[in-house]
């Protein structure tokens, strides 16, 4: 979901939600203290929509600011902290950071324009959570896995010649063998996490693998899922994510779960009012 306007003041869009909330917003606006990085939390209702809110100065999302991690760190994490916090107590439409509108009638429109589609979507999203799971290579160990495992590159390897300068070229052969199998494996690793992990949630959505100066890991991320899950499945889901860590062992793979988070990759965009 994404509108943004430019203005001297904004309102910028957390999240939207059904129920009261009036508990957990004074709770969040008392939070948000003085800190420049804590944009206020207040409520707009309109016609059975909530959404939390907050006055800006939408001269500070310059796009230099937005590329500065000490400028967009804490104020991404605040945003995180109210949505979460909202959504511990209703059913919420999480919007991305940065989410602004240029005044409270310019989102009581939109909120108006679209109140059948975003009140279906939080009627889908009720009571639902959202859980990542990410799988994390060791290449070494898995590329140890393939060859022990694949019997065309044994039967390379058990016919490697004596000839120093052959047996360079054998190798480099078996090594693109490796390469080839081991992507193949990755790829059917990705469909069989899928198909195991889906019987237990309600939707799910694959995302883009990170390198690894963004995860922080030397192992290469090879499967990024988040998936929707009712309350009634988590210890299904968390059964088979003990049983898969089994199936994987000794190839390298491990497997990391973590949420539960608002629901941010099952909240489709909708398009904005015109004006």
């Amino acid at each position: 979901m994404a509108h943004t306007e430019t203005a001297l003041r904004g309102v910028y869009l957390y999240c939207l939600a059904r129920s009261s909330n009036a508990e957990v917003i004074r709770q969040l606006s008392l939070a948000s203290g003085e800190s420049e990085a804590h944009f206020p939390v207040e409520v707009l209702d309109v016609d059975g929509l909530q959404a939390v809110i907050g006055e800006i100065d939408t001269g500070q999302f310059t796009e230099e600011n937005l590329q500065a991690i000490g400028w967009l760190g804490p104020r991404a994490m605040w945003h995180d902290t109210v949505v979460d916090g909202v959504s511990r107590s209703s059913t919420i439409l999480p919007v991305k950071f940065g989410t602004i509108f240029k005044s409270p009638e310019s989102l009581a429109k939109y909120l108006a324009q679209h109140q059948a589609e975003i009140l279906a979507r939080l009627d889908y999203l009720a009571d639902k959570r959202e859980w990542s799971l990410k799988g994390y290579l060791g290449e070494a160990q898995a590329r140890q896995m393939i060859s022990a495992t694949d019997a065309q590159i044994q039967a390379r390897v058990a016919a490697l010649s004596g000839s120093p300068g052959v047996r360079y070229l054998q190798e480099r052969q078996i090594e693109t063998l490796i390469d080839a199998s081991l992507r193949a494996w990755i790829e059917r690793l990705g469909a069989d996490l899928c198909a195991q992990f889906g019987l237990h949630a309600v939707d799910s959505a694959m995302l883009r693998c990170h390198a690894s100066a963004m995860t922080g890991r030397a192992e290469r991320m090879v499967f990024n899922c988040c998936f929707l899950i009712s309350p009634g499945a988590h210890d299904d889901f968390a059964d088979t994510l003990t049983a898969q860590r089994l199936v994987y062992e000794g190839t390298g793979l491990t497997l990391e779960l973590r949420g539960p988070w608002p629901p941010y990759n099952f909240c489709p965009p909708l398009q904005a009012p015109e004006e």
